[in-house]
């Protein structure tokens, strides 16, 4: 799991690497050479660059990133906020060395600079945007507003050193004018601002760069924010061995669906399916079991009593007789809220088996959190910001305006791993860090999404992962599908059957990507 930091964080790590022999001007060496890798690897055409240094030890970041691609033979224009002269420590350094290399360092704050910037910027392939990173704690103001505005009115594509320019690392909002960014190469480790909205629109794609900080240095004590990356899920979700079969990989019942929402139903069973489940059985209402089998003939199902179309208590105790059948439990898409379906959840839910909970097997609940905590096997609850506020009393702009607080207080009262859907989901468990979802798309803010992930974490959970592991795993996963599909249909217009189809080629990225 990467460490997600905050500006005071950051600072402890580097000085902490510091003090255990890794000389500075390495670990700025170290960024310059992970930022030139990455806009190599974005855009192998690009001819001409163009870098705009802050007067810190980001500007110092980029003025040795200028270095090392002039020296790959691109033409390499740089641009200072402050006097070239006025850098100290490693920055002064990198100046130092740029202009050992021939490269001529001008200065925004001379005459005809700004205009010079304006003129360069119109023929660039790319820009590497080295303005501010994590010291920032103000709106950006005169000339660094200026350049910003350049930058952005270029239409070029944008490297950001670490953070685009003008955003502070300690919180997804907004200070004021910022470049929006192609590609952030994150130094280290995230910032909350490239994981937290809105701020997190303004920063294109993301990659996190080992710059040599040791492990211990980042995750050190207090640490309160985490992300999966691609190492974590490949450990989590190893190859198959050869000679597996459909037993290997759990076998998952799934409660869901009622007249009306059979949709529900088959969304959850196709995610399960798509997630790599071995065996996956629908228990749900008789009348609309034909419809089921119909849409997922690979899914089984049981027909089961119902009252109007939607399940009784009578349905639980059928289900709880063949109970030692399944390694998992995904109940609530679709259900409804009669209250004779809220017997039945609440009956369904004393099986001993491990649980994924969304939907009305949460509304069932509202206002009672606790009663998840009675529940002797794990349970993950994956509720959007509406469902979590019922459970807990508040309503969904209050549970949006501290979602990290939010998601912690659920998990402890319901003593189970939560899921807070939404942009940059949270997943949280009764005690320990916050994860955060670093993957996901607009494209998925559609009808039945939820439902396919509800799928994938009651697959992880019969193929035995830990619950937090199958909360994280398959929020990363269900949201790399989304990516995977944004590339070929844009933002809009996405059929959830779609997300589901694409979560094999999902864990194949995640994996091969480590």
């Amino acid at each position: 799991m990467i460490p997600v930091l905050d500006a005071r964080r950051m600072r402890a790590a580097d000085a902490a690497a510091i003090r255990g022999g890794i000389p500075s001007l390495r670990l700025m060496e170290n960024a310059a050479a992970r930022l030139t890798e990455q806009l190599l690897a974005a855009w192998p055409s690009a001819g001409k660059i163009v870098a705009v240094c802050g007067p810190g030890n980001n500007g110092g970041d980029g003025l040795a990133a200028a270095r090392l691609l002039a020296r790959r033979g691109l033409s390499v224009s740089v641009f200072t906020l402050a006097d070239p002269g006025s850098y100290k420590g490693d920055a002064a350094e990198n100046a130092r060395r740029a202009r050992e290399a021939g490269i001529e360092l001008v200065s925004l704050m001379g005459k005809g600079g700004a205009r010079q910037l304006r003129r360069s910027l119109e023929g660039a392939d790319t820009v590497v945007d080295a303005l501010f990173g994590t010291g920032l704690s103000r709106a950006l103001s005169g000339a660094a507003a200026r350049a910003v505005a350049a930058i952005n009115s270029a239409g070029r594509p944008v490297l950001s050193a670490d953070l685009p320019s003008g955003l502070s690392s300690d919180t997804g909002d907004l200070l004021g004018p910022a470049v929006s960014a192609s590609l952030t190469v994150a130094l280290a480790a995230y910032k909350r601002s490239h994981l937290f909205w809105p701020a997190r629109g303004l920063c294109g794609r993301v990659v996190v760069a080992d710059i040599g900080i040791p492990a211990r240095s980042l995750a050190a004590r207090g640490v309160d924010l985490l992300a999966a990356g691609p190492s974590d899920l490949s450990k989590w979700l190893p190859p198959r061995p050869g000679d597996s079969h459909k037993g290997d990989f759990g076998r998952l019942a799934i409660v869901a669906g009622s007249r009306g929402k059979a949709g529900a139903a088959v969304l959850t069973a196709r995610g399960a399916l798509r997630c790599g489940a071995g065996l996956v059985t629908v228990f749900c209402p008789a009348s609309i079991e034909p419809v089921i089998v119909t849409a997922l003939p690979e899914a089984m199902t049981r027909p089961m009593p119902e009252e109007r179309g939607a399940l009784t208590r009578a349905a639980a105790e059928a289900f709880l007789s063949e109970r030692d059948s399944f390694d998992a439990i995904a109940i609530g898409p679709g259900l409804g809220t009669a209250p004779s379906t809220v017997a039945a959840v609440e009956r369904f839910l004393r099986a001993d088996l491990p649980a994924v909970c969304d939907a009305d097997a949460l509304n069932a609940f509202a206002g009672r959190p606790r009663a998840f905590s009675r529940r002797r096997a794990p349970t993950v609850l994956t509720p959007h910001p509406g469902e979590a506020g019922r459970l807990l009393g508040a309503t969904s702009s209050g549970v949006q305006q501290d979602r990290v607080a939010a998601v912690r207080r659920l998990a402890r009262s319901a003593k189970a791993v939560v899921v807070l859907k939404g942009a940059s989901s949270l997943i949280s468990s009764p005690s320990g860090p916050v994860a955060v979802n670093p993957t996901g798309s607009p494209l998925m803010a559609t009808a039945g999404s939820g439902d396919v992930l509800t799928g994938a974490v009651g697959a992880l959970l019969a193929q035995g992962l830990a619950p937090e592991r199958a909360a994280i795993a398959g929020a990363y996963v269900h949201g790399l599908a989304g990516e995977i599909l944004e590339g070929r249909l844009g933002d809009a217009g996405l059929l959830s059957a779609e997300l589901a189809d694409a979560l094999p080629s999902a864990r194949r990225a995640a994996r091969s990507a480590s």
